[in-house]
């Protein structure tokens, strides 16, 4: 005999061997506590997905949110769906690691949907003609060197006054990732910051050292190296980065679609009373049916 239960204990149903397939497929019962999903008929283990999660954000799977969990097990799974759109033989070639992963299912996308539309003449010169109509916020290049104390920082801002360079003071006192090269932040521009940040970094002039500027972090020295004033874009300067945004985005429709109609044909079951988190993602139940 063959007993099915539910999480809370009750009873699902009571079946002989010869009516087993039938009532695992009806009830959703009858699967492996480590399995999370199925997608073709072959199972994703939970040990998989908080790899997953552990190597995209970071940090522990543990402390990942409910709802950047749920995104992630469905980016996981819409890379499975291409893995099984081209055959069992192909679905080791998937690798684990989520950047590798990634380009892997961009080039499964192409094999089985074909290449993404190209952005035809029209479309470029139309967005074109959009944008160029708008001012561009002011820009920044900026650098930073992150202090441990309120005095580091002071000592590091009159170490720069008195004529130090900016790269050899940000690595023998910097705290920042990237202080060995010089603490770059690249350009910034106005209104992407937090306001705080926003009002310090384009009060200064180019080449100043701003005041230290505390953080959860430490102690923050900014210093712009080149400004680009507010003002409408050059078509020299906006027709490659429209080219490209207008690439992306086709690239992103077309592999959206591609996953769906492979989805369709595949199969995406999510066994959610195997997840640690509440599951709200495109595989599942809507969240206020459940």
């Amino acid at each position: 005999m063959l007993r099915c239960v539910r999480m809370d204990g009750t009873r699902l149903a009571t079946a002989t061997a010869t009516t087993t397939v039938m009532i695992l497929a009806t009830l959703g019962c009858g699967v492996d506590e480590g399995v999370v999903a199925t997608v073709g008929g072959r199972p994703v283990e939970v040990a998989d997905i908080q790899a997953y999660l552990t190597a995209a954000t970071g940090i522990s799977w543990q402390a990942v949110d409910e709802r950047v969990a749920s995104r992630l097990l469905d980016q996981f799974l819409d890379q499975e769906v291409m893995a099984a759109s081209v055959g069992p033989t192909r679905w080791r070639e998937i690798p684990r690691e989520p950047a590798a992963r990634s380009f892997q299912v961009r080039a499964l996308v192409a094999e089985v949907c074909g290449p993404p539309p190209t952005p035809s003449p029209d479309e470029i010169e139309r967005q074109l003609e959009q944008r160029l109509s708008s001012v561009r916020p002011a820009r920044a290049r900026v650098r930073q060197m992150l202090l441990p104390t309120a005095a580091d920082a002071a000592t590091a801002r009159a170490r720069l006054a008195a004529g130090e360079p900016f790269l050899e003071v940000s690595r023998q006192m910097s705290r920042a990732a990237n202080a060995a090269v010089g603490g770059e932040l690249g350009v910034l521009t106005r209104g992407t910051l937090p306001e705080e940040l926003d009002e310090v970094v384009f009060s200064l002039a180019e080449g100043e050292v701003s005041a230290p500027v505390q953080s959860p972090a430490g102690y923050h020295l900014f210093q712009v190296q080149g400004i680009v004033p507010e003002g409408p874009e050059t078509r020299r300067e906006l027709e490659p980065a429209v080219r490209r945004e207008l690439v992306d985005e086709s690239a992103r429709v077309h592999a959206r679609r591609c996953i769906d109609e492979n989805t369709a044909r595949v199969g995406v079951k999510v066994h959610a009373g195997n997840l640690w988190f509440r599951y709200e993602g495109r595989y599942g139940t809507p969240a206020s049916a459940r």
